[in-house]
C-alpha cells in the first residue's frame, strides 16, 4: 500500500525526500466520522445493494454480483468524497547511534591478561604485542574496513564521541563517505584525558539529543569513573529515555600489579673506594607482602651489548601495600675510574603492568685523585696527632700541616710540615680543604683570613672547623672567619670553662646525619647506625645553642637542649660555592679503641671527601631545575635556569631550553630573565602528556662542555591511574539496567544483531494535498456509474 501512496505523491508533485530523510505518505480524511459509522454505512449499503439486485431481472447471478459492486463502489467513492480526503506527507529522518570511546588516561594503559585466549584474540586484532586498552577500542572500530560503523551508518545517523572529562564530539557520519574520516581522527587520538566522567558523558549527550534521543549508546570503556555520577546512574536516565547502553569493557577485570622503582638519588661524581648510595622509591601494586629482589648492575664497558651487566649488589624487600612508596637503599665501593653506568632494577613479576618502569639508569663519574688537604692546629693534641698520622699513610691525601706551636725548625724536620700559613691566595687556593683546628686566630693576618673566607665561598673549597678548649671556635668572634661557621657564636660556650663535670655522651645521628656519606661506617644504614652506636663515647664538646639558618645539624648531643633543640655536635651549611663544617668535639681519636683505625680512618677521609666534592666536581656553568621531581599532568611544570657565574648568563634577557619525552620529537620552551637578577631565568611548561623528560639548556656561546640537564616524570591524575583495572560490574549494571547488553572485543559478534530496530524521527509534514475532488477521483466515479448504467441496458434492466 505505501509504494502505491508513493507514486500518488510522486504524481502530485510531493518533493522527494533528501539525503538521510524519507517521506510516510498516508491518506487522512477532514470528516470526523467515527470508524464505525463509516463501516455500517458500507455494510448496509452492501446489504441493501446485494438483495436489491437479486430481485431484480433474469441476469445470472454472476452477472448480478458485478453490477453491485460496482454500485457499492459508487457508495465508497461518494463516502470518500464527501469524507473531504487528503494526502497527508510526513517527513522522517533517521535516529542518532552514538557511539562513545573512553580516551582517559587508563585507557594508555596495555593489560597482562591472565586468560592466554583474551590476549591471543586481541593481540590478533590490533596487531601489537601488548596493545592498550585505546589501541582495542581503535582496532575494533577499524576492523574489517570498518564495517561495524557501515553497518549503523545504513540505519542510524552515527555519532562518534570521545568521553574522559566530558563527551566531545569527534565525527558525524551521515553518509558512506564519511566513515573513513572518522576512523582516520580516531586513529590520532591519544590516552590524555585527565579524568574519567563516564556518567556525566551519557548525561551530557542525552541532553544534547533530547530532542531526538538516539536509538542505543554503544560505549567501548575500561568502566573506571573518578568524577561524577558512576555509569549505572546515568544508565537509570538512559533507561526513562528509551535509550539502552551496549557496552563493551576495555582492560582485564582482575586488579592490576605493577612494579616500578623511582627516584633515585646518587652522587653525579664519587671517588674510588667511596661508598656509593643509591637510594630510590619501590612502589607496588598487587604485590603487597610479597617478597622482591632489587638489584644494583653495572654495565659491562667493554661489551658492545648495550645490555650486558654484571650484578654488584642485591637486596630482597616486602613489596608495600598499594600506593605506599617504600624507600630502598643499595651501597656499593667502586675500583675503578671513569663513567659507569649503573643499573637499579627490580625482577619483573608475572602478568605486571608494564616492565619499562622497572629499572632505572643512571652513570657515575668516579675518580681517583689525590686531595690537597691543609690541616692546622694550635699545639699537638691528640685529635690532631692521631689525624696527622693517618692523613700522611693516606695514599689519596696530599697531606700540608702547619702547628701553630711548633719550633721554626719543625718545617725542616718534618717534610709534610709548612713554616708558615700560605700568604698569597693562590697558594692557599691549591688546596681542596682546610681542617682548621684549636689555632689562635691571632696568628693569621685579616688578608690571611679574607683570603681563607674566599677559598670557601669563591672557589669553592671545604673548611672544617674543629674545636678546641683554647681558641676554636670562641675566638673566631668579629674576624672574617666567623660567617663562615655554622653556629651562632654569641651564645656559644666552653661548659668546662664554668665548672660543668665533664660526662660521658655519644652523640645522636640526625636523619641527615644518617643519610650523610660521612657517617656510613657500614655497606648501608644499617648496619652503619649499628657501627655508631657501639663506638667508643666521646667527652669533651662546645655547646652552641644556637646554629645558623642554612646549618644542617648531621649529630646532637643525646641530652643536651639548646635554643634550637639538642645542641649540635657535627653540623655544615653550604657558603657561597662551597661547604663548612664545625666539629664541636676534640676526641674523635677515642673511636680508634676496641675498632682499631678503621673507623676512626673512615670517618675523616669521608669528611674530607664530603668536603672537597664541591670544588673537585667545578663549578657548574649552569643549573637547572624544576620545581618538582613528579608532576601530574595537567600540572604546570615550573623551569629554571640559574648560572652561578653571572658573567656566563646571556645578555639578551632569555634562554632557550629543549624539552624532550622518549618516543616523542623534541619542542623547544623560552625561559625569561627574572625581574632584579642578572643570573635567572624562569619560565612553565603549561602541560606535558604521562612519561618520562629530559630537560637540556641549548648553550650560550660562552659555554663549553656538555650541555646541563635535569630530567623529571609526569604521572597520569592518581584518580585515573588508582584503579586500573576494569570494572566489569559497573559496566554490566548499566547495560541491563538500560536494557541493553555487556560485551568484550573478543565477544561481539552478535552486537549488530542485538541493537534495537531503529526508529524513525519525525521531522516536518508537508501541507495536506485534497485527494476528494480531484479529476481522477471525478473521472473514476463517471467511470462506474457509466459502467453500470451500460451493463444493465444490455440485460434491459431499468
Amino acid at each position: 500500500m505505501e509504494w502505491l501512496l508513493l507514486k500518488i505523491a510522486d504524481r502530485l508533485g510531493v518533493e522527494p525526500a533528501r539525503a538521510g530523510e524519507a517521506i510516510v505518505p498516508q491518506i487522512r480524511f477532514e470528516q470526523p466520522w467515527s470508524q464505525a459509522v463509516c463501516v455500517f454505512i458500507v455494510l448496509a449499503s452492501a446489504a441493501l445493494i446485494i438483495w436489491l439486485y437479486r430481485r431484480e431481472g433474469n441476469a445470472s447471478i454472476l452477472y448480478k454480483m458485478g453490477l453491485a459492486a460496482l454500485r457499492i463502489t459508487l457508495v465508497l467513492l461518494t463516502l470518500f468524497m464527501l469524507s473531504e480526503a487528503v494526502l497527508s506527507v510526513e517527513r522522517t529522518g533517521l535516529p542518532y547511534f552514538v557511539v562513545m570511546v573512553d580516551d582517559s588516561a587508563s585507557t594508555h594503559v596495555a593489560d597482562q591478561y591472565a586468560n592466554p585466549k583474551t590476549k591471543l584474540a586481541l593481540t590478533e586484532l590490533t596487531k601489537k604485542p601488548e596493545p592498550s586498552r585505546l589501541d582495542v577500542a581503535k582496532a575494533w572500530l577499524e576492523r574489517d574496513n570498518a564495517q561495524t560503523l557501515r553497518e549503523l551508518q545504513k540505519q542510524n545517523k552515527v555519532r562518534l564521541y570521545l568521553v574522559s572529562s566530558s563527551a566531545r564530539l569527534l565525527a558525524e557520519v551521515d553518509k558512506p563517505e564519511e566513515v573513513q574520516p572518522a576512523i582516520e581522527k580516531l586513529r590520532k587520538v591519544e590516552a590524555i584525558g585527565g579524568q574519567t566522567q563516564l556518567g556525566e558523558g551519557v548525561r551530557q549527550i542525552l541532553t544534547e539529543l533530547r530532542g531526538a534521543p538516539p536509538s542505543a549508546i554503544l560505549l567501548l570503556s575500561d568502566g573506571q569513573t573518578t568524577e561524577g555520577i558512576g555509569l549505572a546512574k546515568a544508565a537509570e536516565l538512559a533507561a526513562r529515555k528509551g535509550v539502552p547502553l551496549y557496552t563493551i569493557g576495555l582492560g582485564d577485570p582482575e586488579p592490576a600489579r605493577d612494579l616500578e622503582l623511582t627516584e633515585l638519588l646518587v652522587d653525579e661524581v664519587v671517588f674510588v673506594d667511596d661508598l656509593v648510595r643509591f637510594q630510590a622509591k619501590l612502589l607496588s601494586r598487587g604485590f603487597a607482602g610479597q617478597e622482591v629482589v632489587i638489584r644494583l648492575k653495572e654495565r659491562d664497558r667493554t661489551s658492545s651489548d648495550p645490555q650486558a651487566a654484571r650484578e654488584l649488589e642485591s637486596i630482597r624487600v616486602k613489596a608495600p601495600p598499594d600506593g605506599q612508596p617504600l624507600r630502598v637503599e643499595l651501597g656499593h665501593r667502586p675500583k675503578e675510574t671513569g663513567d659507569v653506568t649503573y643499573i637499579l632494577e627490580v625482577d619483573p613479576r608475572p602478568r605486571e603492568l608494564q616492565a619499562d618502569n622497572n629499572r632505572i639508569v643512571r652513570t657515575v663519574n668516579v675518580r681517583k685523585e689525590k686531595l690537597k688537604v691543609l690541616l692546622v692546629d694550635g699545639e699537638p693534641r691528640y685529635e690532631y696527632r692521631y689525624l696527622k698520622n693517618y692523613l700522611e699513610r693516606e695514599e689519596t691525601i696530599d697531606l700540608s700541616v702547619l702547628l701553630v706551636s711548633s719550633d721554626p725548625e719543625y718545617s725542616e724536620q718534618d717534610r709534610f710540615a709548612l713554616p708558615t700559613f700560605p700568604a698569597a691566595k693562590e697558594d692557599l687556593f691549591a688546596y681542596d680543604v682546610v681542617l682548621l683546628g684549636d689555632a689562635d686566630p691571632s696568628y693569621l693576618s685579616v688578608s690571611q683570613m679574607q683570603n681563607l673566607a674566599e677559598f670557601v665561598t669563591e672557589k669553592g673549597g671545604g673548611l672544617l672547623f674543629m674545636a678546641g678548649a683554647g681558641f676554636n671556635p670562641l675566638h673566631y668572634k668579629a674576624t672574617p672567619l666567623e660567617v663562615l661557621l655554622p653556629i651562632e657564636l654569641a651564645e656559644a660556650r666552653d661548659p668546662t670553662a664554668v665548672g660543668n663535670a665533664i660526662t660521658a655522651f655519644r652523640p645522636e645521628l640526625t636523619g641527615e646525619g644518617r643519610a650523610s656519606p660521612i657517617f656510613r661506617f657500614g655497606d648501608d644504614e644499617a648496619s652503619s647506625t649499628q657501627i655508631w652506636q657501639n663506638l667508643p663515647e666521646l667527652y669533651w664538646y662546645l655547646e652552641a645553642p644556637r646554629k645558623k639558618p642554612a646549618a644542617v645539624a648531621l649529630a646532637e648531643h643525646p641530652t643536651q637542649i639548646g635554643s634550637d633543640g639538642k645542641l649540635p655536635i657535627f653540623l655544615y651549611q653550604f657558603v657561597g660555592s662551597g661547604k663548612t663544617m664545625f666539629s664541636a668535639v676534640d676526641d674523635t681519636w677515642r673511636w680508634r679503641f676496641r675498632g682499631g683505625d678503621r673507623y676512626f680512618d673512615r670517618y675523616w677521609i669521608q669528611t674530607i671527601r664530603f668536603l672537597a666534592r664541591t670544588k673537585l666536581t667545578g663549578q657548574k656553568q649552569a643549573e637547572i631545575e624544576t620545581d618538582r621531581r613528579r608532576y601530574q599532568r595537567n600540572q604546570p611544570i615550573q623551569i629554571r635556569v640559574r648560572f652561578p657565574n653571572p658573567a656566563l648568563a646571556p645578555t639578551r634577557g632569555e634562554v632557550v631550553v629543549q624539552i624532550e619525552r622518549k618516543g616523542q620529537g623534541p619542542r623547544k620552551l623560552t625561559l625569561k630573565q627574572s625581574p632584579g637578577t642578572r643570573n635567572l631565568f624562569e619560565g612553565a611548561l603549561a602541560q606535558a602528556s604521562e612519561g618520562e623528560y629530559e630537560i637540556r639548556l641549548l648553550p650560550p656561546p660562552v659555554l663549553v662542555g656538555p650541555a646541563p640537564t635535569a630530567t623529571f616524570r609526569v604521572d597520569a591524575p592518581a584518580g585515573e591511574m588508582e584503579r586500573v583495572q576494569m570494572n566489569e560490574a559497573e559496566l554490566i549494571r548499566a547495560a541491563t539496567t538500560s536494557a541493553g547488553r555487556f560485551y568484550t572485543p573478543e565477544t561481539t559478534a552478535s552486537l549488530l544483531k542485538d541493537l534495537p530496530k531503529p526508529q524513525k524521527v519525525p521531522l516536518d509534514t508537508d501541507p495536506p494535498i485534497p485527494l476528494w475532488n480531484t479529476w481522477p477521483i471525478l473521472l473514476l466515479f463517471l467511470a462506474v456509474i457509466g459502467a453500470e448504467w451500460v451493463l444493465r441496458k444490455r440485460k434491459q434492466m431499468v
